[in-house]
């Protein structure tokens, strides 16, 4: 069809998501549903840009018509393009991301997490739970070129979104799984209180005169994420060997692992996913890239080329991008460190005063060798490079957080210094 429209190469991308969503935290729960079956192309000429265009729940008459108003653009340059660069077949990839009990849609499954978390709050005396979100959605994506790749599969994602309230404090929290009986209602609710502890500190940021913090995987992760921009190749400078981070610190990205949001057998190009390591023991090795970017810096596609929810193209994404964990404990590090802050949330201020530097709000409890103390808040100002540098032991406990993008880290332990206004410097 593509090429009767006179294009050289075509690459078709449907995706078929159904939805159920329920909320209430202390009524009886209202339900929605929806379903959404959308195509989007890209098609080539001979030479410059590819073309695209989405449809909605299309016929082949719809399809034909798109393409042929495709056809009918102007050529606008005789570029080399990329479309050689397309799969040409399809690699097995063997991942763990599909739930068959999604397929019963059981309405009381909802009610259940949230009785279960009720259940969990009487552990937290003053906990309250003011609101609750369930979703579970079953995706079907196929991908087709006129080069001859053909694949599919299926994926399933249940989230939960719950508010916590802890006396004049508010918190939502989400999580996000493959399979719904990995849910942890104790994990959840417990990480509900010890964040709402930590905000219970005073307003006024203080001044932090200890050398050592431990960042949680919850503050480590929102960290990662914030640079994690640094990590793409049309963002990054060229890759080669070099020092980016402390010896102690690797960072993968990961798209076949089992059971996580962020994973697929292939990118919505028809890339097979795997491990790719970006850091190894703090060496920089590589940056994530999808065929374009790869294409026009000389490189290979790093099987990261997926689509937003309602972007024709794909552009570089993340899949599982996560620190690797190491063999410490939480309790090696804090007696590694014998005293400093344990940091269990951190919120983005914006731009720091040196080039690349940003600023971020901190809560969470000092420490010393007798234990826990009171809640802390305050601001720490750091680069990447300067984060990663300052990592002195990794734990071995990795949590992933799902947003956009999957991303996950274990607890670290890092060495800073006081700084200008307050300012704690990483």
């Amino acid at each position: 069809m593509g090429r009767e429209a006179g294009f050289s190469t075509v690459e078709a991308f449907a995706e078929k998501v159904r939805r159920q969503e329920s909320d209430g935290a202390d009524r009886v729960l209202s339900r929605h549903e929806v379903e959404s079956d959308r195509v989007r192309v890209r098609a080539f000429r001979d030479t410059g840009d590819p073309l695209g265009l989405s449809l909605s729940a299309p016929d082949s008459r719809q399809v034909k018509a798109g393409l042929a108003g495709l056809a009918s653009s102007p050529v606008l340059d005789r570029r080399k393009n990329f479309a050689h660069l397309l799969p040409h077949g399809a690699q097995k990839v063997k991942v763990s991301i599909y739930d068959p009990g999604i397929e019963l849609w059981d309405e009381a499954q909802a009610a259940d997490l949230r009785e279960r978390l009720r259940e969990c709050l009487v552990t937290f005396p003053g906990l309250q739970l003011i609101k609750f979100q369930f979703m579970r959605a079953l995706k079907k994506v196929y991908l087709a070129n006129s080069l001859g790749f053909f694949a599919k599969y299926k994926k399933t994602l249940f989230q939960v979104q719950a508010s916590f309230m802890l006396k004049d404090h508010a918190l939502e929290l989400s999580e996000s799984r493959t399979f719904f009986r990995d849910f942890d209602p104790q994990r959840l609710v417990a990480r509900g209180a010890n964040l709402l502890g930590a905000l219970a500190a005073d307003p006024e940021p203080a001044v932090i005169t200890n050398e050592y913090v431990v960042m949680s995987p919850e503050a480590s992760a929102l960290v990662l994420k914030e640079f994690s921009p640094g990590l793409k190749r049309e963002r990054s400078a060229p890759r080669g060997h070099g020092t980016a981070a402390s010896a102690r610190v690797s960072i993968i990205d990961h798209g076949a692992m089992d059971g996580q949001p962020g994973s697929a057998p292939f990118d919505d190009e028809g890339t097979a996913a795997g491990e790719k390591y970006l850091v190894n023991k703090g060496v920089a090795l590589a940056a994530i890239a999808d065929i374009r970017t790869a294409f026009a810096a000389g490189g290979k596609t790093t099987g990261n080329g997926f689509r937003d929810e309602r972007g024709v193209f794909p552009q570089a994404q993340f899949s599982n991008l996560f620190i690797r964990p190491a063999n410490d404990s939480l309790a090696q590090l804090l007696q590694q460190a014998r005293q400093g802050v344990l940091i269990y949330l951190v919120k983005p201020k914006g731009a720091g005063r040196q080039p690349g530097e940003l600023l971020f709000s901190a809560y969470g409890y000092f420490f010393a060798s007798d234990g826990i103390a009171r809640p802390v808040h305050f601001h720490f100002a750091t680069t990447m490079r300067s984060y990663l540098l300052h990592v002195l032991a990794v734990s071995r406990e990795l949590r992933f957080f799902h947003s956009r993008a999957n991303i996950g880290s274990p607890y670290l332990l890092l060495q800073g210094r006081p700084g200008p206004g307050k300012v704690f410097l990483i």
